[in-house]
């Protein structure tokens, strides 16, 4: 069974734990209680760039075509904080990344991956301007290069076990250094705006940061994105399976209907993303309050690998599963078969 660090099990120390082994997707994971009912409780990192098909679902009308009922969306700050929310049943459905799901299935052997949000590693490494004229680095410089430069510096990360520290841990990790060690990891939260003045003020050196923070600091002129790996810059990392929905197995027994209906308003987000780029991108503009060059900018680097669909592939969840075991957050990968729900989600998805 596959053993993460202490750090991002912290999240979990208190919940009760459940039988170890990882057992089939599709076999209940606790006496089933069906219910006709089509409410959800969704909740999120934060208005992150991953969650805009959440946000997309919601404004065209896609989750009440599909007869649910989703609450407010609570921004719950950390991927852990998700998790444990989605383990203690606070809330049904988890916006996250698959970090997360990875974490919960190694206390919880019913979790569940439902469904991809984002096929893409979609965290950069953002130096400040000053970081790199001192260290005289280009974007032609080679990633070992700069991942050397980041020795010794002060780097922001939205908290420890989360995806943003997990990249510094990988890359360092390939260069024989060790990131906890060898740099001062920051814990700044998920709030881009803190990030963004934490760089400003000097804080900092560096940020590693989901988008669109990237996009926001070189619009104000403070920082550039180091390394992206969505722009090719991490080879291994290509078609990663990163930004992604979970839930448990009981809940998919429970609410079946309400999980399926959420899946498919999920797709038809996707799809409206891909086909409608024009009008998603007002959309955009407007989930995450930037201005229009900004949106473009992120809409640019990340619309080609928002999700086309739900469904997640099997080699694309294996990019993601041995980014874990290199990252060393787990020491073994979990198998598609025990954690990703494909039945469910191919299902879900037979109607539309």
């Amino acid at each position: 069974m596959p053993i993460s660090r202490r750090q991002s099990l912290s999240f979990i120390a208190s919940l009760p734990l459940v039988a170890m082994g990882i057992s089939s997707c599709d076999n209940p994971g606790s006496p089933a209680k069906p219910t006709n009912t089509m409410s959800l409780k969704v909740g999120q990192i934060s208005t992150s760039v991953a969650y805009f098909p959440f946000y997309v679902a919601d404004q065209q009308g896609f989750f009440k075509k599909e007869g649910l009922t989703i609450g407010p969306r609570p921004l719950l700050g950390t991927g852990a904080k998700v998790a444990a929310a989605v383990e203690s049943g606070s809330i049904d459905i988890g916006g996250g990344v698959i970090t997360d799901a990875f974490d919960m299935a190694i206390v919880d052997s019913t979790a569940r991956v439902i469904g991809s949000l984002v096929n893409g590693y979609y965290v950069d490494v953002i130096a400040s301007n000053s970081f790199l004229q001192q260290k005289r680095l280009t974007m032609s410089s080679s990633l070992a290069d700069k991942v050397h430069a980041l020795q010794d510096r002060k780097i922001g990360i939205t908290g420890p076990g989360s995806g943003t520290e997990a990249l510094l841990i990988y890359l360092f990790r390939q260069q024989g250094l060790d990131a906890k060690r060898d740099a001062t990891l920051v814990n700044l939260g998920s709030n881009n705006l803190s990030a963004i003045a934490a760089m400003k003020a000097g804080h900092v050196d560096a940020l590693s940061f989901f988008s669109p923070v990237g996009q926001q600091a070189e619009a104000e002129g403070i920082g550039t994105i180091l390394i992206s790996p969505i722009r090719g810059d991490v080879p291994a990392l290509a078609n990663d399976v990163h930004g992604a929905f979970y839930t448990k197995q009981s809940v998919i027994d429970n609410k079946k209907q309400a999980v399926q209906a959420f899946i498919r308003a999920i797709a038809q987000a996707e799809s409206y993303i891909h086909e409608q780029q024009d009008k998603a991108l007002v959309l955009m503009q407007k989930y995450l309050k930037l201005n229009q060059a900004t949106t473009k900018a992120v809409f640019t680097a990340i619309g080609p690998v928002f999700a086309q669909s739900p469904q997640i592939d099997q080699r694309a969840y294996e990019v993601a599963a041995q980014f874990h075991v290199q990252a060393g957050l787990i020491s073994a990968a979990i198998s598609y078969d025990n954690i990703v729900a494909a039945s469910t989600i191919k299902s879900s998805l037979a109607g539309l």
